[in-house]
Order: C-alpha cells, then structure tokens, then sequence
C-alpha cells in the first residue's frame, strides 16, 4: 500500500503523517508541499518528499502508484491574502492533488458548515470543493476500480500550531471560558483536538483496507460529532 498526504506541516497533516508511518499501513508515503515536515521514521515505511509549489501540483511525477491520498490542507483569507489566493489553496491545490493521485480511497479535510450555498464565503468554497471533489472522482472512477471520498469536517480545531492565528487562538481561548455550553443539540460544534481528527481519519483508511468496505457509498462525511465520539 502506498500513500501521499498533502498539508503535512499544517496541524492535522504533522499528526497525521506520524501516525500513518507509525501504523505500518504502508509500504511508500509520498509528501508534497513547500516545505518539508518533519517525522520519525520507523525504518519500514519509505518517506519521500517532493517540494513544489501548490500552482505546480498538475505537472507532478509520482515515484509510486497512489492507495490512498490524503489532504490536509487548508488557510485562512488572511494568511492567503486575497479570496482568490485563499481558493487556490482550499480549492484548486486540493482538486489537482486529488486529480494526480488517482487513488482508489480519497480522505480530505474541510470544514463543519460546508455548504456550496452558505453566506460565509469560506463555508461556501469548502462546500464547493466538496461537491468538486465528488465530481472529479465520478468522472475518473472505473467500474472495476470504484473511487471512494471521506469528507472530514470538524469545528474549530484544538492544538498547537507552528504559526499563529490571532482569530482562531482569541476564539479557543474563549472556549475554555464557555465550554460547558457546548452540550446538547450544541454538543456537534464543541472544537476538537486535531488528534481526534488525525485518528479518525488513520482509522477510517485502515477500514477501506477491508475487501467488504467497497460496498459502502462512494462518498462518505465524517462529522464533527462523530470524530469526537469516537
């Protein structure tokens, strides 16, 4: 088995990544981005690093045929600095690293409130890369080799993070006055920890491995709720 994971630097990807090596899953992981992450390696999985910008992911050779592909990309319009930057990264980076996997189980991050109809714009791309991403798959997929998509969309995310985010650290620290509102009905938004994020989705690639999981739907969401559940 083998896989590439995008976004290994971010908050989920650097856990992620850990934990895909440490499963012993897979035999290659393929890493692409602007800067290489960093891992301990467990002396079976063979880590490679392929440093390109996210503008040139479509022209990309891969040194191995891709099982799962895993993206965890995501910005901020701030950090992107313009709309349209942000939907290079949130959208098009996303899209075309998909596209150049061809992988047969698909798990990417976007966000709770995805909607391709919401007000808030970054709702609204992440809806709309949901619906793109379902597309391009329904497009490409062959009957003999059906192309399945986890959607995983948690709330705000918990964790340290290597850069700051002045709105998303002031809103986790009002969290910690505000917690113990978030029950009830109001339980699916609570923020969650990026380890939750980064097990659920370790846990369901190691699920697709099972023949009997490609009766399941082709596109599955993974909820804010249930990643915390689990």
């Amino acid at each position: 088995m083998n896989a590439a994971l995008i976004g290994a630097t971010g908050l989920i990807g650097q856990l992620l990544l850990q934990k895909l090596i440490d499963s012993d899953c897979y035999e290659n992981i393929v890493l692409i981005g602007r800067s290489a992450p960093q891992y301990q390696a467990n002396g079976k999985t063979q880590v490679t690093f392929i440093a390109c910008q996210l503008s040139e992911i479509a022209t990309l050779t891969l040194p191995v045929a891709i099982d799962h592909a895993f993206c965890c990309l995501g910005t901020t319009i701030k950090q992107a600095g313009s709309q349209q930057a942000f939907i290079a990264v949130d959208k098009t980076a996303c899209l075309d690293f998909i596209s150049k996997c061809q992988a047969s189980a698909n798990f990417v991050v976007t966000a709770l409130g995805a909607n391709s109809q919401a007000k808030s714009f970054y709702n609204r791309v992440k809806g709309q890369t949901q619906e793109a991403l379902s597309q391009l798959l329904a497009e490409t997929q062959q009957a003999a080799s059906p192309k399945r998509l986890w959607l995983f969309q948690p709330s705000l995310l918990l964790g340290k993070r290597s850069e700051s985010r002045l709105l998303e650290d002031a809103a986790k620290n009002a969290f910690r006055f505000v917690s113990a509102v978030f029950v009830g009905p109001l339980h699916q938004y609570r923020p969650i920890a990026a380890e939750q994020v980064a097990a659920a989705m370790l846990s369901c690639a190691i699920a697709a491995q099972d023949p009997e999981s490609e009766s399941i739907q082709r596109v599955m969401i993974v909820s804010n709720k249930e990643m915390l559940a689990s």
